[in-house]
């Protein structure tokens, strides 16, 4: 069903309307499409979690969401205009994106990384003393919001992964963005830090009205953390709902190919995930 056809405000963040893509040129045939014909409305202040298994497109509809990569066919709309249409200085200051990998190249202190956040705010050029002191302040503020305050002089090549990874998310918010994509924030964290960044994206949800596009292979943290869940099979919307629409046993069963448990989370009551034995 086309996009269009959703009962969302039409303002909502993102449409998503019947894109494919594959890798290769624009201008030549898709010959074998990671995404194939995926429409989609984002709703304004939402958490959308992004399923599916490996190579089922995820992470490239996050990138173009962000127009990193630009689809061969379909449209997707920012906020009621073109994608295309949108300058980019624009998108990086309404949308922060944090990707999978996260390695610094650069042994900057998590305070000048957080800051560099603010730079899609400027017009002038990059240089020693270029912040402002409200840009200070709004790098501390995300610094504060993320837990990593007291790390601003640390060097980000320094520091554990799960710090790291709120660092990055804190210079995300730096960016004071409409919406949040980002690929994979749990990954390579342990159960301690998987959570502790949930709890933090949610209550950012909550507070700020942020919308937040997140992609995940946990199905447990997603459906217990995401109003809503799109399930995506070789490139195609599977399913997409609530996690009590989403995490059931026969689509999860088709989508990753074995066998699934799906019951109720003793304290939420929201579905739950194991394999048997």
């Amino acid at each position: 069903m086309s996009a269009r056809s959703e009962t969302l405000n039409r303002q909502s963040p993102f449409v998503v309307d019947a894109v494919t893509f594959g890798f290769g040129r624009k201008e030549t045939a898709v010959q074998s499409p990671v995404l194939k014909h995926v429409s989609l409305a984002i709703a304004s202040g939402e958490v959308l979690g992004i399923l599916g298994p490996n190579g089922s497109g995820k992470s490239t509809l996050l990138k173009i969401l962000m127009r990193i990569l630009v689809p061969q066919q379909g449209r997707v709309e920012l906020f009621g205009q073109p994608h295309d249409a949108v300058a980019q200085a624009e998108i990086a200051r309404r949308v922060a994106f944090v990707p999978q990998e996260t390695q610094q190249a650069f042994p900057f202190t998590i305070s000048e990384m957080v800051l560099m956040g603010r730079y899609p705010h400027h017009n002038r050029t990059w240089g020693p003393g270029w912040e402002s002191s409200e840009d200070r302040a709004v790098a501390m503020q995300a610094m504060s919001d993320l837990g990593v305050a007291h790390l601003g002089g640390r060097l980000i090549t320094n520091v554990s992964g799960g710090e790291r990874q709120r660092a990055v998310i804190a210079r995300a918010l730096a960016q004071e963005p409409e919406v949040l994509l980002l690929d994979e924030p749990t990954a390579f964290l342990d159960l301690h830090h998987q959570l502790e960044i949930a709890r933090i994206i949610r209550r950012l949800n909550q507070e700020r009205g942020l919308t937040v596009v997140l992609v995940s292979h946990d199905l447990n943290l997603a459906s217990q953390y995401c109003d809503r869940l799109l399930l995506l099979r070789e490139g195609e919307i599977a399913a997409v709902g609530s996690p009590e629409e989403v995490i059931a046993g026969e689509s999860l069963e088709r989508v990753y190919d074995c066998p699934v448990l799906v019951d109720r989370h003793p304290q939420s009551g929201m579905p739950r995930v194991t394999l048997p034995v």
